[in-house]
C-alpha cells in the first residue's frame, strides 16, 4: 500500500508527459503519413536527448529521499538547490547537440521527406529541454517528501494547454496560423513551461513550510547528485539510443514503414509509462526507509514495486495482441501503415513484461544507491546481445523491421534477468 500511494499518482504525471507525443501524434496524424514519420522521429531524438539529462537530475533521489526519511527536511531543500543548478548545466550540452540533428540524419540515410520535418520539429522543440529538465529536479524533490499531488495537477494543466494549441497551430484554428508539425512542437514546449511553473509554486510552499534557508553553495552536494545520476543518465541512454538507433535504422526502410514503428512505438512508450512511475517511487521508498535505518521494508518496498510493474504490462501486452488492428486504428493511420505495424505490435506485446521489470528494478536499484552495474548491464544486454540478433535478423535474414524488435525483446529480457540477480545481491547482503 505504502508503494502504490506513491506510485499512483507518480504513473499519472508519467502518462501525461508521454501524452504529449500521442497527442501530437493523433493532430499531425490528419497531416498524412509524412508528419506522422516527422513528428516520431523528432520526437524520439528528443526523448533520447532528453532522458540522459533527466538520468542525471534524478541522482537527488537517493540522496533527497534519505535525507527525508532521516528526518531532514532541510537538507532535501539543499539538494534541490543544486540538483536546479545541475539541470541547467546539463540542458545546455543537450541543447546544442540537438542543432546536430540535420546532418545525422542525412548521414544515416532517414529517407529525407521524414528528415526534414523532424528537423523543423526539433528546431522548436529542443528549447523545451530547459524548463523540462528544471521540472524533473522539483519533481524528485518534491516525490522524495511524499508530496505528489501538484505534479499531477502540473501535467493536467500541460496537457491542456498542450491539446488545446495543437489545435489552434497545427490546423491553423481560431485565428492561429496553420503550422503543421512545426505547431505541434510550440504547443509541447508551451506546456514544458506550464508543468514548471506549476511545480515550482509548490516546492516554494513546501520550502516555506521548512522555513528553508540556503547556507551557500556546498561543491559535496553537487557532486554526491552528479556522480550518482551520471550512471543513471547514461544508463537511460543506452536503452532509449538503442530505440533510437533502431528508428534510424528503419528510416531507410521508407516513411509507411518508419510511422508503423513509430506509431508501435509510441503506444509501447505509453504503457512503459506506468512502470516508470512505479521506480520513481520504488527509488523514493527504497531511498527513505533506508533513511529510517530500516533495510527489511526497503526491501520488500522493491519486491512490491516490481510486482505491480509486472502485472500492469502483464495486462497491457495481452490487450495489445488481442485487438492490434483496432488500437493502431485509433490513430488515423491507413491500411499500409497498419499492416506494417500490425507485427510490430505482437512484439511489443512480447516485451511487455520485460521492459516493466527492468524499469523498476532500475528505480529500485537506485534507491540503493546503485547507479554503475545497472549501467554496465544495460550495456551488455542492449548492445552486446540484443542488437547483434536484431541486425541478424533484420537484414541478415531480411526479416526487416520484425526482426530489429525481436532483437530488442532479447535484450530486454537479458537486462531483467540480470537486474534481479544485481538485486537480490544487493537486498540480501543488507
Amino acid at each position: 500500500r505504502s508503494v502504490l500511494k506513491l506510485a499512483g499518482p507518480i504513473a499519472l504525471t508519467q502518462i501525461g508527459m508521454v501524452l504529449y507525443g500521442t497527442v501530437d501524434m493523433l493532430f499531425v496524424g490528419r497531416l498524412g503519413t509524412q508528419a506522422i514519420a516527422a513528428v516520431g522521429l523528432g520526437s524520439m531524438t528528443y526523448f533520447t536527448g532528453f532522458v540522459v539529462g533527466m538520468g542525471i537530475v534524478m541522482g537527488i533521489d537517493s540522496h533527497s529521499s534519505k535525507a527525508f526519511g532521516a528526518g531532514r527536511p532541510d537538507l532535501c531543500g539543499q539538494l534541490l538547490v543544486h540538483t536546479a543548478a545541475l539541470a541547467l548545466a546539463v540542458a545546455l550540452p543537450i541543447f546544442l547537440l540537438f542543432g546536430l540533428a540535420g546532418p545525422i540524419f542525412a548521414l544515416i540515410g532517414v529517407d529525407p521527406r521524414a528528415a526534414e520535418g523532424a528537423v523543423g520539429y526539433l528546431s522548436i522543440l529542443r528549447w523545451g529541454v530547459f524548463p523540462g529538465l528544471c521540472f524533473v529536479a522539483f519533481r524528485q524533490f518534491l516525490q522524495s517528501m511524499n508530496v505528489t499531488t501538484p505534479l499531477v495537477t502540473a501535467i493536467v494543466a500541460g496537457n491542456i494547454v498542450n491539446a488545446a494549441l495543437d489545435a489552434a497551430l497545427v490546423f491553423g484554428r481560431f485565428g492561429a496560423p496553420a503550422l503543421g508539425v512545426r505547431g505541434s512542437a510550440f504547443a509541447t514546449l508551451a506546456a514544458n513551461f506550464v508543468m514548471l511553473t506549476v511545480a515550482v509554486a509548490a516546492a516554494a510552499q513546501q520550502l516555506r513550510a521548512i522555513s528553508f534557508k540556503f547556507h551557500g553553495w556546498r561543491r559535496s552536494l553537487f557532486v554526491d547528485v552528479f556522480s550518482l545520476g551520471l550512471p543513471g543518465g547514461m544508463a537511460m541512454l543506452v536503452e532509449v539510443a538503442i530505440f533510437s538507433l533502431a528508428t534510424a535504422l528503419i528510416g531507410r526502410l521508407g516513411a509507411e514503414t518508419l510511422a508503423a514503428h513509430q506509431l508501435t512505438l509510441n503506444l509501447v512508450s505509453m504503457t512503459f509509462m506506468v512502470p516508470l512511475g512505479i521506480s520513481h517511487a520504488a527509488a523514493t521508498r527504497v531511498g527513505q526507509a533506508l533513511g529510517r535505518g530500516e533495510p527489511r521494508v526497503a526491501a520488500a518496498s522493491g519486491r512490491a514495486a516490481v510486482i505491480m510493474g509486472v502485472s500492469f504490462m502483464a495486462v497491457t501486452g495481452a490487450g495489445f495482441a488481442s485487438a492490434p488492428r483496432f488500437i493502431l486504428g485509433l490513430f488515423g493511420a491507413d491500411d499500409l501503415v497498419i499492416a506494417r505495424a500490425t507485427p510490430l505490435l505482437y512484439c511489443g506485446a512480447a516485451f511487455q513484461v520485460f521492459d516493466g521489470a527492468q524499469a523498476v528494478l532500475t528505480g529500485a536499484l537506485r534507491g540503493l544507491g546503485s547507479t554503475r552495474r545497472p549501467l554496465l548491464i544495460n550495456v551488455l544486454s542492449l548492445w552486446l546481445i540484443g542488437l547483434p540478433i536484431g541486425l541478424t535478423l533484420g537484414f541478415g535474414l531480411g526479416w526487416g523491421e520484425t526482426g530489429l524488435w525481436l532483437g530488442l525483446v532479447t535484450g530486454l529480457a537479458a537486462v531483467t534477468i540480470l537486474l534481479w540477480r544485481e538485486w537480490e545481491r544487493m537486498t540480501g547482503s543488507l
